[in-house]
């Protein structure tokens, strides 16, 4: 059996006559009838029943066109899905993201991309940014949002975002009613942060926002996590500084204030230039065309 022949045989089962199934089919009348004989061969039973005046479907003629029309169905589809696999519009995608991002670029970045790509299957994955580029590296992940690390060979990054630090205190802090405050009113005050070793640049960004006030922050408790940050100060162990994003998690027993000097964190994407997925192209296409509002 050949995809030309079940062609041949759809064309003639259609219109039951070969002079219009040939001219369907560009193609002359002896080499349809050859062809439609050789399917017979193939299936090892009559399709039609030739007549002097017409053609007619045999039972079994009848039960091939509709499973016949099926499988041509499906050929079709899957050339399609093979078309738009190759153009990066079907797929799937990794995405390694760090929890920072998850506040504000994140949710952002995927519900534009997801707008315009429906058939890419997005899998998301949190993880520290020190893990982020050994992730993309192996393979393991096809793109990461999160802060500006140091660049190894073989990886690219693009800026996306940037947002002030903020400062976030408990409920019952002497600050916590006011509307905006310079960070060396901290000065004081037990800080709650992370290792520098977790992600560098946000790390750096807090000292630099501390030291330009003209302290160093007296820390307290040192924790991985952003979320468990802002957790510790809403039971009161200390304050913290962190991206005006986490804002958002709006936690019972803590406040988030604007620093009047605050330094800027910055996001953004990054991919190994040589990872094959069609996905990456189409997405970092989007991520680098989009324009965030203010968190």
């Amino acid at each position: 059996m050949t995809l030309q022949q079940l062609r041949s045989f759809i064309a003639l089962a259609d219109t039951l006559n070969f002079s219009r199934a040939a001219e369907q089919l560009n193609m002359t009348q002896p080499p349809l009838s050859r062809q439609i004989s050789a399917l017979e061969q193939s299936v090892g039973t009559p399709l039609f029943w030739r007549h002097s005046r017409s053609v007619v479907l045999t039972p079994a003629g009848l039960q091939f066109q509709r499973d016949i029309a099926r499988l041509l169905t499906d050929l079709e589809r899957a050339g399609a899905s093979a078309r738009a696999a190759a153009l990066g519009e079907q797929g799937e995608l990794r995405i390694a993201f760090t929890m920072y991002a998850a506040w504000h670029l994140l949710p952002e970045l995927i519900s534009a991309y997801a707008e315009h790509h429906p058939q890419v299957q997005l899998r998301l994955e949190e993880t520290l940014p020190r893990d982020l580029q050994q992730a993309l590296l192996s393979g393991a992940v096809d793109a990461g949002v999160s802060f500006p690390l140091h660049l190894p060979d073989g990886l690219q990054y693009q800026a996306l975002f940037q947002e002030p630090l903020c400062a976030v205190l408990p409920a019952a802090h002497r600050l916590a009613g006011a509307q905006r405050i310079a960070a060396g009113e901290l000065a004081g005050d037990a800080f709650i942060c992370f290792p520098a070793s977790t992600a560098p640049p946000l790390h750096e960004a807090v000292m630099r926002c501390c030291h330009d006030a003209g302290f160093t922050p007296q820390i307290r408790v040192e924790t991985h996590l952003q979320q468990t940050i802002v957790n510790l100060v809403a039971r009161g162990l200390g304050v913290a500084l962190v991206p005006a994003s986490m804002a958002r998690m709006q936690l019972a027993g803590c406040v988030f204030v604007p620093l009047s000097d605050a330094a800027l964190v910055e996001q953004g994407l990054y991919w190994n230039p040589d990872n094959p997925n069609p996905c990456l192209a189409s997405f970092a296409a989007a991520s680098t065309a989009l324009s965030l509002p203010a968190p």
